[in-house]
């Protein structure tokens, strides 16, 4: 006689998990790219379960098709459309999971609530006018000798097709009354194809910029229709960009401020750094000299209303920096003090306070002016609270032997503070005495150059076109090493696509919770991994694919130490 099956009730059943998700929070950006579904509990065979999250009615809501769950292996792990995080922003959805069985009731399983904060600003871009400082990121926009301006918007977290969206500026006219006009509105304004290369750009006249007042503020008011409406009102708002809008040539070039590795540096200020970075504005096209003192350093033509100089290898003492045109008119005088008064130094950061780990792949040298008193000596590089033990050190006391010393240090200290500042100091003994320790001083360690991160390869892929034929098999990716590679450094990466339709088709294969360098690859010098074929031939023909990856140089997931390599992108064509 066979056994009858007992049914189950909701507490047999455990809540889902979505891996996206923490603490009960699902953060937008978190789930830029996928929704994880994961399920387990004891299914048998011919089980069949739908996935449903209840948010808002409508696109804020999700029901799977029924999943015959009884076929696969426990646990059981899914993909959801993501387009629901957009419609529940500052809500609570319900996560649960509906099991079928036989000819039993369906069972509920217990819910998984999740809160959708609002996006953070920081995880949003800001507008901008191409012909600004800075390709648009800087503070200055001069207008005074354009015909026409370029505004731009790169694609926003949660961007999708049919979403509209919206730009105002605003400024102030002459006679101090309010400016504004509206570039970009509902229903003209709609992502589609124009957002092809990851932004939408337009040309407008720039007249309408030249009627402002000469010096005043211009802001750029952007918002995007998250939820597909068309009423501004429901539209998600960015964080506004400002310029200082110039309509009028300067009439002799200005210095605005003097940047040292440590920030700015007043006038009359002081700074520990041979290498500064002066800013000042002027007439578009106009050659800027500058000098220190009256010693001519280098001339520059004047870009978009501004100029630049990094200045190299200042002597210790006072500088007075001016600039002048070629043709007349001098500007104002920035004067700085560089002091050299450190007792100990990193060889390789000749400014005492960056280090490019570039020019420490071989060696890292702590030099220390050795006090008169002193026998015995040490150095200590310190990490930042939160890296692991092994990026700091101290080494052993050695024997005095000169009054200069060179005190080497592990190079593999160097990649656990990439993006970081370690603490620098030294440990003198005299005698019998009690050790005493400097002060110690900051150095920060920058990030791999960008020119020696090799971002990896899909070895199918001829040059940067990518043929589907040659993937119905699998995608390989193939990955070099990096400055400062060791063990245990976490790795995220990520593929991104569109499939036929245009929608977003993205795949998440290593996270730095999960993923980290092993040995082989130090040992080998190369590494490979293969992607799905399921994934690769769903990819659209003309689409574009990318390859993100990143290093946790300190082995902290999450972590400030995290290095980008540049996106490797491919266009995908299919001639199966």
């Amino acid at each position: 006689m066979d056994t009858p099956i007992p049914a189950l009730t909701r507490d047999d059943l455990p809540p889902l998990a979505i891996e996206e998700s923490s603490k009960g929070f699902l953060v937008p950006a978190a789930a830029r790219y996928n929704l994880t579904v994961t399920i387990d509990f004891p299914w048998l065979p011919g089980d069949f379960i739908t996935i449903k999250v209840a948010g808002t009615p409508g696109s804020g809501s999700y029901t799977s098709p029924r999943i015959p769950i009884g076929g696969f292996k426990r646990p059981f792990t899914t993909h959801i459309d993501t387009t629901l995080v957009a419609f529940n922003l500052g809500l609570t959805v319900i996560a649960f999971y509906t099991l079928y069985r036989g000819t039993e009731p369906s069972v509920e399983s217990q819910p998984l609530p999740l809160y959708i904060p609002l996006i953070n600003q920081l995880d949003l871009p800001l507008p901008v006018i191409k012909e600004a400082s800075d390709e648009g990121e800087g503070r200055d926009l001069d207008v005074s000798e354009l015909t026409e301006v370029t505004l731009r918007i790169r694609s926003w977290l949660l961007s999708r097709r049919e979403q509209f969206f919206w730009l105002l500026l605003t400024g102030v006219k002459p006679d101090g009354d309010v400016w504004e006009a509206w570039y970009w509105q509902a229903p003209e304004n709609v992502v589609g194809n124009g957002f092809s290369l990851g932004y939408y750009e337009q040309k407008v006249p720039a007249a309408p910029l030249q009627g402002l007042k000469n010096g005043s503020v211009l802001t750029l008011s952007f918002w995007a229709g998250l939820q597909n409406s068309p009423d501004q009102s429901d539209a998600q708002a960015f964080a506004h960009r400002n310029y200082i809008v110039r309509t009028a040539p300067v009439r002799a070039p200005r210095i605005m401020s003097v940047t040292g590795p440590q920030g700015l540096i007043a006038d009359g200020g002081e700074t520990p750094s041979s290498r500064v970075t002066v800013d000042g504005v002027g007439t578009d096209g106009a050659e800027v000299v500058l000098f220190d003192g009256q010693t001519r350093l280098d001339s520059v033509l004047v870009n978009a209303g501004t100029w630049q100089f990094s200045v190299t290898a200042l002597t210790d003492g006072e500088h007075v920096f001016r600039a002048e045109y070629v043709d007349g008119g001098a500007s104002n005088t920035w004067t700085i003090k560089v002091v050299f008064s450190q007792e100990l130094r990193i060889k390789e950061a000749p400014d005492n306070v960056t280090l490019n780990p570039a020019d420490a792949e071989v060696s890292l040298t702590a030099v220390l002016n050795v006090p008169d008193d002193a026998d015995f000596v040490s150095a200590t590089w310190a990490a930042e609270p939160g890296t692991p033990s092994a990026g700091s050190r101290t080494t052993a006391l050695v024997p005095v032997s000169a009054m200069l010393m060179e005190i080497p240090l592990p190079v593999a200290l160097v990649a656990y503070s990439m993006n970081k500042t370690a603490a620098i100091s030294f440990t003198h003994v005299r005698g019998t005495s009690a050790p005493v320790t400097s002060t110690p001083w900051p150095l920060k360690v920058l990030p791999i150059p960008e020119a020696l991160r090799i971002p990896p390869v899909i070895a199918e892929a001829k040059g940067t076109e990518l043929d589907l034929k040659d993937v119905v098999a699998g995608a390989t990716v193939q990955f070099l090493t990096w400055l400062g590679i060791a063990t245990g450094q976490r790795l995220e990466l990520k593929l991104t696509g569109f499939n036929a339709s245009g929608t977003e088709h993205n795949l998440s294969i290593w996270t730095d919770s999960r993923n980290a360098v092993h040995r082989a690859w130090v040992t080998a010098g190369r590494y490979s991994t293969l992607i799905r074929s399921d994934y690769m031939l769903a990819l659209g023909p003309g689409s574009t694919l990318s390859v993100l990856f990143a290093v946790y140089m300190d082995q902290v997931p999450g972590s400030v130490a995290r290095i980008d390599f540049k996106a490797r992108e491919y266009t995908i064509k299919d001639t199966r």
